[in-house]
């Protein structure tokens, strides 16, 4: 038993020394994932900690030169849910074209009939950018609260207050993640998200360095030696692995350092779901050295099948932008379970019973890859020794 790990670690320590002998590379390995999720945690980290009320810029486009058409306008000039700014049509098209901004609400001629309580309803126009979707459904709601209120204005004048228009209730946001005293930190969540990525991009970096030394015959070299394949395969997925854990340690201490990220919750969680992902990354890498062929074919495929399990799994971007079938889909991937595990663990403050699911899954989906992987190379071992026979 202590020959067998003596020799994994020996080869293990020869992928070990590989890495660092090119300094800059090294260096860029750690510092890409930092600087990845700083610029991504800045990015949100302004709007989720924004201390005023989010206000959607809007064009408004006045075509009826009516004094109740004239007054919506005014109450949407200055609704505080609305950056609106009053623009003509052609410009407003213009503008709504290069989202600056995305959505233009054009009260047309005719728009006075709303107040006469007529049946023939005026239509209003919403014009958006095809992108701008959610955008186009806030500004029609502020549109239609903005229209009953001048409505019940017009028909009750004085019979009605401006405490009756306001809602019978009082709105009180109240974020839930299960831990008290819970605080979601866009920094947290991109590091954690920039982390995952960047080791999937590892591991796969080491299974193409697995296919070139294939190409250039180093691996039959080491083949030719009297060492056991599963030896090779360990000493292999070991080195990944070490060297991801570095990896996730170097970013989540730059993070720490920098804009404050730290573990909330489990420490002892937060070490399973990183052990389990650099795992994960491992194995993924001697997947991609079974099945990829040839080292360029299996780069352009393994970076399109990283950055979608990156997007699908939430690393990127919020699981709510995705649509609904997406979002249920994504429950199979290991990346979704490693993301909600760092994120147990950090910002919200769960404990060790919490994280254990995602990272027993994650660990799961790492094995299932090695056993594939092993099995894959371990029969193309095989073939290859029976055509040399």
């Amino acid at each position: 038993m202590t020959h067998r790990l003596r020799l994994v670690l020996a080869l293990a320590g020869k992928d070990w020394r590989l890495f660092w002998a090119d300094r800059r590379a090294a260096a860029l390995c750690f510092l890409v994932p930092v600087v990845l999720a700083s610029a991504c945690g800045l990015i949100f980290a302004r709007s989720t900690e924004s201390k005023q009320a989010a206000r959607l810029p809007v064009a408004v486009v006045v075509e009826d030169p009516g004094p109740f058409t004239r007054r919506v306008a005014d109450d949407l000039l200055a609704s505080p849910r609305l950056d609106a700014v009053e623009l003509t049509r052609a410009e407003a098209e213009r503008r709504v074209a290069d989202r600056r901004p995305g959505v233009a609400i054009v009260l047309p001629a005719g728009f006075e009939r709303v107040a006469e309580a007529s049946d023939d309803r005026p239509g209003v126009e919403l014009l958006h950018h095809p992108t701008t979707t959610a955008e186009r459904e806030w500004a029609e709601g502020v549109l239609t609260e903005t229209v009953m209120r001048r409505l019940a204005r017009l028909r009750y004048g004085d019979l009605v207050g401006d405490a009756a228009l306001a809602p019978p209730f009082k709105a009180e946001p109240a974020a839930v993640t299960g831990a008290a005293q819970a605080r979601f930190s866009a920094y947290t969540h991109s590091f954690s998200g920039m982390t995952l990525q960047y080791l999937l991009f590892w591991g796969m970096e080491s299974g193409l360095l697995l296919l070139r030394e294939r190409q250039r015959g180093t691996w039959d070299r080491v083949r030719a030696a009297p060492v056991p394949l599963w030896a090779v395969l360990a000493g292999k997925g070991l080195a990944t692995a070490g060297i991801g854990l570095l990896v996730v340690l170097a970013t989540f201490l730059a993070g720490h350092l920098l804009f404050g990220v730290g573990v909330d919750g489990s420490l002892a969680g937060f070490v399973l779901v990183a052990l389990a992902a650099c795992g994960l990354a491992a194995a993924g890498g001697l997947l991609v050295a079974a099945v990829g062929g040839t080292e360029a074919r299996a780069r352009g495929v393994s970076i399109l099948v990283v950055l979608g399990v990156a997007m699908v799994g939430g690393l990127w971007l919020p699981a709510f932008l995705l649509p609904g079938w997406v979002r249920d889909a994504a429950l199979a991937l290991p990346t979704t379970w490693a993301m909600r595990g760092f994120d147990a663990a950090t910002w919200q403050g769960r404990g060790l019973a919490d994280v254990l699911p995602a990272a027993g899954v994650v660990a799961g989906s790492a094995a299932v890859c090695l056993a594939a992987a092993a099995g894959w190379i371990s029969h193309t071992e095989g073939r290859r020794r029976r055509g040399e026979g």
